[in-house]
């Protein structure tokens, strides 16, 4: 029934999603992420827009709204804006550089409050009261992003589930296909494991058509796909609106990526060939689904499987298709003849993921939750040296597993500053928030690998970049400095001119703090600058110079 109850709803903002709307930003459209693409760790919840490769380009609310929420933080959206509408959506705009001066005023005064760059406040609905196309901010690079662009979505404000925001945009010119580079062939086992079997030989013979050679095997098969969808206007390599498989003219696969759920990230590593991608960096988008995945984007009857069976014929037909409508079809056929190369089954795995498990050996033990992993595995579990070894990061994993040291062997200053780690592909610790209790500690992780105890007594490093000690500052807007942590990380940042707590907007890719020279008040001229940064195991240090505005 909930189902049921949403879908009706989602159609009743169909009908209005258009209604008065205008676009977020005033330049030409250029998409360089499409809603619902496959990301590392999620399905893309909205649209990335360019911004002509730098920061500071007007925003604007694409409908009338109020603001609902704003949340500054240094990973994730960075600084976002979420403005909920009279239709039942809410807008959301990621990544900015900075609010508008009325919203800038505000998230400051909070920050300077809870002397805290990072802050998430609801304000009251009579607050900030917006017609569409009123400035909101300007685009940045805040936040996980990887280069200076606008994240733009629509929500449903009930759901929370974002709905494509490609329904609303206007002018987005697209007349290019999709672009296929490589199909493979898949033998599909009832768990829902498979084998690649082999890459398919492609044909391209019309402009929308692309034919494989005959596929001759028998038993459960299934397709996986390398494609790119691009638009006129932009070279980024996105990922397509709609996706179709028909066998005999029956549809086995279907999705079209009209709305997701922030929760189908949990079976992304099913969506794809996870080794291939994760492993090779072969990024294959698998069309047949697990028996244990839930997408609210793809019906659970149409889960892609090709049952061939000896001596029969199939006819394929896979469409790919973009929002603007513009298609690439490739024709199939399966003959069931037991000929291409068939992977064998083999079921010696020792871990279960119908049941529970515990592995212990001396300092160290695991803990497998039941239905931890989708598919039944085999993990090795080696310990040596304080280094637990569980086998490289094949698999997918829906539920946490807990790692348990007892570190009664080590002394109280290393105990005090010591974490437990993973180690990752060049070889080094990465810090992994541990919890402290006594001489057991513990992490939850859903990642295979190495994990060891490590040691961090170095502080981190504070170096100015646009200033010196005694010197002035009158001509410059920002104070800017860089700090590093090379183990545990930067925890925390407080920055004092003469001994009044003042914000520093920390920027973690490229190790900088900035302190914007308007937020002064003080009436001196000269200033006692003191930043005190600190890492995850309390390793302090403290940097301090005077500066002046009139000399």
């Amino acid at each position: 029934m909930k189902r049921k109850y949403f879908f009706s709803i989602y159609f009743l903002l169909t009908l209005n999603l258009k209604g008065q709307t205008t676009n977020p930003i005033k330049i030409p459209i250029k998409i360089s992420g499409t809603f619902g693409e496959i990301r590392n760790t999620h399905f893309h919840s909205g649209v990335d827009i360019k911004t002509q490769g730098k920061q500071g380009i007007n925003i604007f609310t694409v409908k009338d709204g109020i603001v609902k929420r704003i949340k500054v933080s240094k990973g994730s959206f960075g600084k976002a804006i979420y403005i909920e509408h009279n239709d039942g959506t809410t807008s959301v705009y990621a990544h900015l550089k900075k609010f508008s001066d009325k919203i800038e005023k505000f998230v400051k005064e909070i920050q300077y409050k809870n002397k805290s760059y990072e802050i998430e406040v609801y304000p009251s609905t009579d607050i900030f009261v917006l017609n569409a196309g009123t400035l909101i901010g300007f685009s940045g690079n805040t936040g996980s992003s990887t280069g200076p662009h606008l994240h733009f979505e629509i929500r449903d404000s009930k759901t929370n589930y974002p709905i494509n925001p490609l329904k609303i945009l206007n002018n987005v010119i697209d007349t290019l296909r999709p672009k296929i580079n490589d199909i493979y062939l898949y033998n599909v086992n009832n768990d829902g494991s498979y084998d690649l079997l082999k890459k398919l030989k492609i044909k391209k013979v019309e402009s929308d058509l692309i034919i494989t050679d005959t596929i001759q095997n028998i038993g459960r098969l299934g397709i996986g796909i390398n494609y790119f969808d691009k638009q006129d206007r932009s070279n980024s390599k996105n990922g397509a609106y709609s996706i179709s498989l028909k066998i005999n003219n029956k549809l086995i696969y279907n999705y079209k990526m009209d709305t997701i759920s922030l929760f189908d990230k949990r079976y992304l590593q099913l969506f794809v060939d996870y080794k291939n991608w994760y492993i090779n960096k072969n990024k294959i988008q698998k069309l047949f689904t697990h028996p244990k995945s839930k997408y609210t984007f793809i019906k659970k009857k149409f889960n892609g499987i090709i049952n061939v069976e000896k001596n029969n014929v199939y006819n394929g037909l896979l469409e790919i298709e973009d929002f603007n409508g513009n298609k690439i079809r490739v024709k199939l056929i399966f003959e069931g003849k037991k000929i291409d190369s068939l992977k064998k089954y083999q079921n010696n795995h020792n871990v279960k993921s119908k049941y529970e498990y515990s592995f212990k050996s001396k300092n160290v033990k695991i803990e497998i939750k039941k239905n931890t992993f989708f598919d039944d595995i085999n993990i090795p579990f080696d310990y040596s040296g304080d280094t637990l070894d569980l086998g490289k990061n094949l698999y997918p994993i829906d539920k946490k597993i807990k790692i348990i040291f007892d570190v009664k062997h080590l002394d109280s200053i290393k105990k005090q500053k010591s974490f437990i780690s993973f180690i990752n592909k060049k070889n080094k610790p990465e810090f992994i928030k541990t919890k402290k209790q006594n001489n057991i500690w513990s992490i939850e992780t859903k990642k295979l690998g190495k994990y060891t105890l490590s040691f961090d007594t170095i502080s981190p490093s504070i170096n100015p970049l646009n200033f010196r000690n005694n010197q002035s500052i009158r001509k410059k807007k920002k104070l800017i400095l860089k700090v590093f942590d090379d183990l545990s990380g930067i925890k925390k940042i407080n920055g004092f001119i003469n001994d009044k707590w003042v914000l520093f907007e920390h920027e973690t890719k490229n190790n900088t703090i900035s302190f914007d020279l308007s937020d002064l008040k003080i009436n001196e001229s000269d200033y006692r600058l003191k930043i005190i940064v600190s890492d995850y195991l309390e390793n302090e240090k403290e940097y301090n110079a005077k500066i002046f505005r009139n000399k």
